[in-house]
This record gives C-alpha cells, sequence and structure tokens, in this order.
C-alpha cells in the first residue's frame, strides 16, 4: 500500500517537471495527462484504504533527536480526504489542456500546482509533526502561488498575501498546538500523541484543541477567520479556485479532525459546544453574505463558508454527544460530517471549473451581465445545475442526502440528558434549517439569472461552447450522481473509516438491506437514496412520455404570446441579481448595513428626467468591526516601530544577541 502513495507522488512531481515545459502545447497536454494519472491512482487508493479500514507507516531513515524522522502514516482518518484529492485532481488534470494556453506563467503554474498536490498528499499522510508542520507550509506557499497566476491583474496580489497572512498566524498556532501535545506526550510520532493523550492533563490539552481550532480555522474559512476565501478565490484561475476550495479549504477541516477525533482523546461537552456555535454562524453568515455578492465566484467563495460551517457543526455535536455517553450517535455525526466533507469539495470544485467555462465564453462572471447561457452553453448548463442542485441540497443529489443526515443526528439532540446542551444542539439544527433555505434561494439566483432568461450583455449573447473544456467538470457531475445513488455504499465505506477512528461499529444501526439509511436509532427515521433517485428519474420521464406520445404531427403555426401590452420584452425587464437577493437584504439590515447610492441623470428629485441607478454595497461585519480595526492599529504600531529599521549593521548584531539570550534563558527555564 506504502508503495501506491509514493508512486502518486512520483507522478505528480514527473507531472511538475513536464509542465516546466509548458511553453509548448504538448508539454501542456503530458503534464495535465500525468496529474490526472496521478488523480486517478489517489482515488483508488482512497478506496483501498476505506475498504480495508486500517493504515501504514514507513519511515525515513536517519532520525533525528530534535526534530525527529520524516514519517509518513495512512490511517482511517485520511481516506476520505484522499479520495476527494484524488477526484479533485483528476477533474483539473482533464481541464487543464483547454484552458490553460501555453507560455512561461502556464509552465510556472503547472509545476506549481503538482506540487501542491503533492504537499497535500503529504499532509494526509504524515506520521510525525514535523513531516505534518513541513507538509503544512509548503502546501500553503504552493497554493498562494496558485492564486498569483496572473499577478498583474486587480486585487491579485492583495488576495494572495492575504490568504498568505492568514495562513501563517494560523500556521503558528497550530505549532504552538502541536509544542504542547509533543512536550506532554514526550514525543513527535502522530500515533504516540494519541495513545499518551489521555495521560495528559486537562488545561494542556484544553489549550491544544483552541490552539488547533482557530489555527486549523483559518484554513477552513470559519468566521471570523474566513476573509481570505472571497479575497483569494475570484482572482485565482478556475482551476486553482478548485483546488483551494475542494482541498486546501478542507485541509483545515482534515485538521480540526485530527486533533478533535484523534489526537487529543475524548473531550468535555464546551469543545463541542464551540464546534456548534461557530460552525452554525459560518453556516448562516456564509449564506447570508453570498447573497448579496454579483461575482459569481464570490458569490461560491461565500458558500464554501456556509459548507464548512455545516461540516464543523456536524463535528461539534459529534463530540458533544460523545461526551454525553451518546458514542453511536457521535460516530455517526462524524460520518456525515465525513461524507458531506466528500460531497461538497466534490460539488464546489465542478461549479468552479465551470465559473472558468462561463469566464471564457461570456467575457463577465458578473451575474447581472450574464443570462442565457442555456442556449449557448447547453453541455455546461446541464452539469453546472447538477452541481447547483447538489449545492442547494435539493434531492437527489449528494449534498441532499448529507445534509439530510446532518439534520436527523442533530434532531436528536433530545437524547442529551443534559437539557440545556440538548437545547443547544436543536438551536444549531434550527440556524443551518435557515441556512439550508437561503442556500436554495441562493443558488436558484445564481443558476436563475445567470443560465436562464436572455442575455444581459453583447459579450454573453455572442458566447460559444466549442473549445470549453467539458471532461473535468463532466466528471465530478458523474461523481456527485454516484455519491448520492450510491450512498449505502458509501456509508459503508465511511462506517469503516468511523470504525477506525472511535471503534464504533455503525453498520448494523445504519442500513438495511434494502439500501435505507437509518440515522443511527431504528426508531427515529429512514429512508433510501437510491430509490428516491430511481424514483424521481421515473417522474421525470412522464412529461417526456407524455410529449413522444401527444405532440401535434402536423404543421406548427406560431404567433406572438399576450405581454401585457408590452411591444417588446427586452433583457433589462429581467429580474437581476441584486433585485432577486433584495427581500433577503431588507430582512435583514440590520445586519447588512448597506451602502446605497442613487445616481441620478439630473436634480429633479423625482427622477423623471433620465434613468435612475441604484448601487448597493455591503461590507461584511467582521471586516467593519474586527479586521479593519485591527488593519489600522497594525499601521500605527508599523510606523511607530519603524525607527528601529535605522540600516546600522551593528544595531542588527546587537538585535540578534539580544534575541538568543531571551531564547537561552527562556530554554532553561
Amino acid at each position: 500500500m506504502s508503495a501506491v502513495f509514493l508512486a502518486e507522488a512520483a507522478i505528480w512531481l514527473s507531472a511538475a517537471v513536464l509542465g516546466l515545459g509548458a511553453r509548448r502545447r504538448a508539454f501542456v497536454v503530458m503534464s495535465a495527462v500525468a496529474s490526472s494519472s496521478g488523480g486517478a491512482l489517489c482515488l483508488a487508493s482512497g478506496v483501498l484504504l476505506a475498504e480495508r479500514g486500517r493504515g501504514w507507516a514507513v519511515v525515513s531513515p536517519g532520525a533525528h533527536d530534535v526534530v525527529g524522522a520524516l514519517s509518513l502514516r495512512a490511517t482511517s482518518l485520511d481516506a476520505p480526504f484522499v479520495v476527494l484529492l484524488g477526484l479533485v485532481t483528476m477533474a483539473i488534470g482533464a481541464y487543464v489542456p483547454r484552458y490553460h494556453r501555453p507560455g512561461s506563467g502556464t509552465a510556472l503554474y503547472l509545476c506549481t500546482y503538482n506540487l501542491a498536490a503533492v504537499a497535500s498528499l503529504s499532509v494526509l499522510l504524515a506520521g510525525n509533526v514535523t513531516t505534518f508542520l513541513v507538509a503544512w507550509e509548503a502546501m500553503t506557499l504552493t497554493s498562494a502561488l496558485l492564486v498569483l497566476r496572473h499577478s498583474r491583474a486587480a486585487g491579485v496580489r492583495e488576495g494572495a498575501f492575504l490568504y498568505l497572512v492568514l495562513g501563517e498566524v494560523g500556521f503558528v498556532l497550530v505549532v504552538a498546538a502541536f509544542s504542547i501535545l509533543a512536550t506532554q506526550a514526550h514525543s513527535l510520532d502522530l500515533a504516540v500523541i494519541a495513545a499518551r493523550a489521555g495521560g495528559i492533563a486537562m488545561g494542556w490539552r484544553d489549550a491544544a484543541f483552541v490552539l488547533a481550532f482557530v489555527g486549523f480555522g483559518f484554513k477552513a474559512g470559519l468566521v471570523p477567520l474566513h476573509i481570505w476565501l472571497p479575497s483569494a478565490h475570484p482572482v485565482a484561475p478556475a482551476d486553482g479556485s478548485a483546488f483551494l476550495s475542494g482541498l486546501v479549504v478542507k485541509l483545515g477541516v482534515y485538521g480540526i479532525a485530527l486533533f478533535s477525533f484523534v489526537l487529543l482523546g475524548a473531550g468535555p461537552t464546551w469543545w463541542g459546544i464551540v464546534m456548534l456555535v461557530v460552525g452554525a454562524a459560518s453556516a448562516v453568515l456564509g449564506v447570508l453574505y453570498g447573497l448579496m455578492e454579483r461575482q459569481l465566484k464570490r458569490f461560491l467563495a461565500y458558500s464554501t463558508i456556509e459548507n464548512v460551517g455545516i461540516v464543523v457543526t456536524a463535528f461539534g455535536a459529534s463530540l458533544t454527544f460523545t461526551a454525553n455517553g451518546q458514542r453511536v450517535l457521535g460516530a455517526f455525526l462524524l460520518l456525515v460530517g465525513l461524507y458531506h466533507t466528500v460531497n461538497h469539495g466534490t460539488s464546489k470544485a465542478l461549479l468552479f471549473l465551470e465559473a472558468g467555462v462561463v469566464e471564457h465564453a461570456a467575457g463577465t462572471l458578473d451575474l447581472d451581465r450574464l443570462g442565457g447561457l442555456v442556449h449557448r452553453l447547453p453541455r455546461s448548463t446541464v452539469v453546472v445545475l447538477v452541481g447547483t442542485l447538489g449545492m442547494a441540497a435539493l434531492p437527489p443529489l449528494n449534498g441532499f442526502v448529507s445534509e439530510w443526515l446532518v439534520f436527523q443526528g442533530l434532531f436528536q439532540g433530545f437524547r442529551i440528558p443534559s437539557h440545556a446542551v440538548g437545547v443547544v444542539i436543536l438551536l444549531a439544527a434550527a440556524v443551518l434549517g435557515l441556512a439550508a433555505g437561503l442556500a436554495v434561494l441562493a443558488f436558484v439566483r445564481a443558476f436563475g439569472v445567470g443560465f436562464l432568461g436572455m442575455p444581459r450583455s453583447e459579450s454573453t449573447s455572442r458566447a460559444v461552447e466549442r473549445g470549453q473544456p467539458v471532461l473535468g467538470p463532466g466528471f465530478l457531475a458523474t461523481a456527485c450522481v454516484a455519491l448520492a445513488v450510491g450512498a449505502p455504499a458509501v456509508l459503508v465505506a465511511l462506517g469503516r473509516v468511523v470504525h477506525g477512528i472511535t471503534g464504533v461499529n455503525l453498520r448494523p444501526v445504519l442500513l438495511l438491506p434494502n439500501l435505507t439509511v437509518i440515522p443511527a436509532h431504528t426508531d427515529f427515521s429512514a429512508f433510501s437514496p437510491t430509490y428516491l433517485a430511481v424514483f424521481l428519474a421515473a417522474v421525470a420521464l412522464v412529461p417526456i412520455g407524455i410529449y413522444v406520445v401527444a405532440r401535434p404531427r402536423g404543421a406548427t403555426l406560431r404567433r406572438p404570446v399576450w405581454d401585457g401590452g408590452m411591444v417588446r420584452y427586452r433583457p433589462r425587464m429581467q429580474y437581476t441579481a441584486t433585485t432577486f437577493a433584495n427581500p433577503v437584504r431588507v430582512t435583514f439590515d440590520r445586519l447588512y448595513r448597506p451602502d446605497v447610492h442613487v445616481d441620478r441623470a439630473s436634480d429633479d428629485p423625482a427622477g423623471r428626467s433620465g434613468p435612475v441607478h441604484y448601487r448597493i454595497s455591503v461590507t461584511p461585519l467582521f471586516e467593519r468591526y474586527l479586521y479593519l480595526p485591527a488593519w489600522r492599529a497594525l499601521r500605527a504600531v508599523s510606523r511607530w516601530l519603524q525607527p528601529i529599521q535605522s540600516g546600522d549593521v551593528n544595531l542588527y548584531l546587537l538585535y540578534v544577541l539580544v534575541v538568543l539570550v531571551i531564547a537561552l534563558y527562556v530554554s532553561r527555564w
């Protein structure tokens, strides 16, 4: 098994080397094929790891007394994330040849992307603290370079800088969390730390949990640590955004799960409550701010925040149930959290790739300038519809199955002896219900405004599908359908994963022989995703059959339809993305506090002498009251400290001496 993972890394490294020759199209294709092959092998190895339910370990020779040996170890927790890595890299590999033109920028980008894939795999297979931290930093730096693909474009450097700075802040906190566990467990090996976690004092474990949750929360995009997502995702290339949202963000989720369920052992109830509150807040605020976005990729970035919030809410409920003696429900919610992670990574990578298709074809990602793409890009429209149904959690797609299971787990909060804790869980379920309803509205808005109706701009009306990437997004659309229709088989595999983590066997209380899912308790509820998908497909065939049988056989006579007396229906008469979301903006006006600007063609207060233009901008709550004041304070401190940067070498040597003395004193203490 270890040889398979090493082969994946070797294939991606070869793809990186081939990418350096991407000034010629042949090398672009060869690099993409190699990268996609590595993804296919990664997908197969992840499935095999989940089926086996046990891992392996390889330690490199030449162990060091201080930093330890670089080691690799595959565990049960790694399996769903390795599968997701395989799915995303396979699709991106098939997408690259038609998206990137040969050139020096493409050569550097393809090399960096494949190195990022190797670093991501290394994070998942890290066997000790040293390997994890080195791989984590490599993944952060290489993925930041993906954002810089078009470094001279507006906002690119700012987005990459924000991602890098917040990533490094999170990295410092993660280092502190690992340092606490390593010193208390007297080992750098992750398996040893997990085995000795029960002997670590509760105060140290609490500190490690908080540091890790916040540190990995930056990468996962949890509120209020999320602001890099709507800044970096829109300026990265489409496949770079797909990699960031489909995988890199999920590595933050992986880090949270690694500490919460593996390294720290059983924790107190308040760990789960904190995760419940932060996850539910991230879910509802992510979708609320996403509804205010006109730019498609910024909207998708906020949707990622929402879905990571759902996953973390499930993890928090898992910790809470386990801490209160409900181990089966705790294991079940861990399972559905991992399931939703894979579902969201697949659907969101699909939508980001298709956003690149839309931008290439229509020349814009502004929803108020799109429209009518169903006629110009019919194949892409079908693929986007699959991803949209999945992200909106509508049946029978994968997002619906996993979110339904999350709700079924949360609704069983009444089984916890503490009424206060049970109420918190049910409140979290209510907040997620609000987020789910808003998510349906948000994706109806994005798909309806962007793909239906009439084109709202000249460039959109000229969009053509010829030459656009179809294979990669089509593969992910197929995966979305398979994850939904094959949900019972997926849950069996994830059940083995959870059994390897928690020791709880969910199979007897999760599935019936007739492909029916039972959310952990047979007396609560049940349904079959497979039968539901088949039923809905059969229902969809009914109107098609009626049309085929009953359609008129004679000549068709076309006449104008009554249109309320209008001479001609024009594109400007359609609902825009802004007007579609206006009821939500009015309802949550105290949260948004929008800046509304009215531009008139004349001074006539009634606006009767010309057109009136409304411009609405929303500054998110945390940017307005947290990050902007912090940025102003940082600039003030920087100006105050500027005199120490005198340029005198002797003074700099004095600084080094002072730091060394302090470090020696701290180490002695």
